[in-house]
């Protein structure tokens, strides 16, 4: 197999409504995710298509102590506004069914019921409609689940807002997720530490305190764990407490060549087939400045700013580049210089390949690793 051989996998993830109720039925970690969300106890019991008045049957009844805390609705990807329409029809009837309570078991609903509406990931970026222009109940949860590493996180009513506002500022749209300035090995040494806080009994995490043991790493952006620890929460990796949740826990246990590239393809993916676009062939040396990068990539988008990429007078730009070249090392420039050198383009390469190719080109984390264990050795 060709190292650039990519996975079809990677390029085409998307999950139908029955994979995600198997995930749900059979993966304990997910649960508990989806639990801790929605700050609710572990020994919730989760009831698959459940019975309810006038015929109706939820995806899921969520009940604890034999009182209901939740009803969910899920929707997988492939579907149309109609059908998305259909599962906010269904989860108002839910938050019926609590006002009223209307349950043909004669359970109770415990008074901090919430509907919870699971969406997967590309679905919140579906070109047909904008999951933001809809009105959702009172009591929502809305959730998404990563179609590729599994990890599910609540889109936010902030976060929902930004998607509103998109169109109406000239933006388009490529992915939801928001990356601060960190490099990806600083959210990988953020999350081992908050892993090995978890492993020693911490019931929450101060992100102050844990910036402050982190800041002697003296990485590049010594000065932003708080960010750091944000995009880990944004990305459903931590918790409200600061702890990894329990696929977080699973990142954490990677090696830092695995997690970048779960990152890459879970996350990042977007971003950087569209900085690849505006820039030649590899095993190029070129001057190019990073406004004439934002410059084709707005043209490839008939001249609108792209969300989280182009905005900002091309911080993000600027951001990203630099992922590209102390993470994954397939960029090559200096500081304030304009000449770059396209070692590879990692869209076109595999999972695995991607992974080999990070340990060739990245240089420097393994001595920020060593340094990681030595201070905690030392504690």
């Amino acid at each position: 197999m060709s190292k650039y051989l990519r996975d079809d996998a990677f390029l085409t993830m998307t999950m139908r409504e029955s994979e995600v109720h198997d995930l749900i039925i059979q993966d304990e970690a997910t649960r508990n995710d989806i639990l801790k969300i929605l700050n609710k106890s572990l020994q919730t019991k989760f009831i698959h298509e459940d019975q309810y008045i006038n015929g109706i049957t939820a995806d899921f009844t969520l009940l604890h102590d034999v009182k209901i805390v939740a009803i969910m609705e899920c929707k997988g990807s492939e579907i149309n506004v109609t059908d998305y329409v259909r599962g906010i029809g269904q989860v108002f009837q839910y938050e019926y069914f609590f006002e009223e309570k209307h349950s043909p078991k004669g359970r109770e609903f415990n008074h901090e019921f919430n509907s919870i509406l699971l969406i997967t990931s590309s679905l919140t970026l579906k070109k047909e409609f904008n999951i933001a222009f809809f009105k959702y109940p009172s009591r929502l949860k809305l959730l998404e689940i990563n179609e590729v590493n599994k990890i599910v996180r609540e889109i936010t009513k902030k976060e929902l807002e930004t998607l509103k506002l998109a169109p109406k500022n000239g933006l388009v749209a490529i992915s939801q997720y928001y990356f601060r300035d960190n490099r990806i090995y600083e959210y990988y040494l953020a999350l081992i530490y908050l892993s090995y806080l978890k492993f020693k009994g911490h019931l929450k995490v101060n992100r102050k305190e844990a910036g402050e043991f982190l800041k002697k790493l003296n990485t590049v952006n010594k000065n932003n764990w708080t960010n750091a620890f944000i995009t880990l929460s944004s990305l459903g990796i931590t918790d409200s407490n600061n702890l990894p949740t329990s696929k977080g826990l699973v990142l954490a246990n990677m090696s830092y060549y695995e997690f970048a590239t779960e990152m890459f393809f879970s996350y990042l993916k977007p971003y950087i087939e569209c900085i690849f676009k505006a820039l030649p062939f590899e095993n190029q040396i070129i001057d190019i400045k990073n406004y004439e990068i934002l410059t084709k990539i707005r043209g490839n988008f008939n001249n609108k700013d792209v969300l989280f990429l182009t905005e900002s007078s091309g911080r993000y730009i600027s951001s990203f580049l630099n992922i590209l070249r102390d993470d994954y090392g397939c960029i090559q420039f200096q500081k304030q210089s304009s000449l770059r050198k396209i070692t590879y383009n990692p869209c076109k390469y595999s999972k695995d390949a991607l992974i080999n190719e990070i340990k060739i080109n990245n240089k420097s984390v393994s001595d920020y690793l060593k340094l990681y264990h030595n201070l905690i050795n030392q504690q």
